[in-house]
């Protein structure tokens, strides 16, 4: 497995990690959406996201240097190109229904309701983008594109 490779497995497997555990506990109904808890849950899996991405890519770097600082050839830019092509159409989806989402008001929302529910949303855009392109990027890899 190539080292570009591993860290699209290392992002794919961070990303639903951290970002399962902020959705789960909502959708579970664990935390309440628009609470200081849910604030500091999204917080603390978003720097445990960093941590476990820089810690992981680093020790990835460091079981194989030589790999970790060759350039990409052709066919690794050709994936990353293709890959980022399809998390944009991925966020652009995401972001428009941001957009219309946010003016859906619900019975007996407030603003901040809104405004906790249009973060929700965006942040699940950007977060369904990263993994199409870790997807993407895994699955070109294997089919040895």
């Amino acid at each position: 497995m190539s080292f570009r490779e591993r860290t699209a497995w290392i992002t794919l497997i961070t990303i639903v990690i951290c970002f399962g555990a902020y959705y789960g506990a909502l959708l579970a109904g664990l935390v309440r959406p628009a609470t200081w808890q849910a604030f500091h849950l999204g917080l603390l899996c978003i720097i445990g996201l960093v941590v476990l991405q820089v810690g992981l890519n680093v020790l990835a770097a460091l079981l194989n240097p030589k790999d970790a600082h060759t350039p990409r050839d052709e066919r690794e830019r050709l994936i990353h190109a293709r890959s980022h092509v399809i998390g944009y159409y991925v966020l652009m989806i995401g972001v428009a229904a941001t957009l219309i989402l946010t003016h859906v008001v619900f019975k007996g929302d407030d603003f901040g309701q809104v405004i906790v529910r249009t973060v929700n949303i965006g942040t699940f855009a950007m977060v369904a983008s990263a993994l199409s392109v870790a997807i993407t990027q895994i699955v070109l890899f294997r089919r040895g594109y």
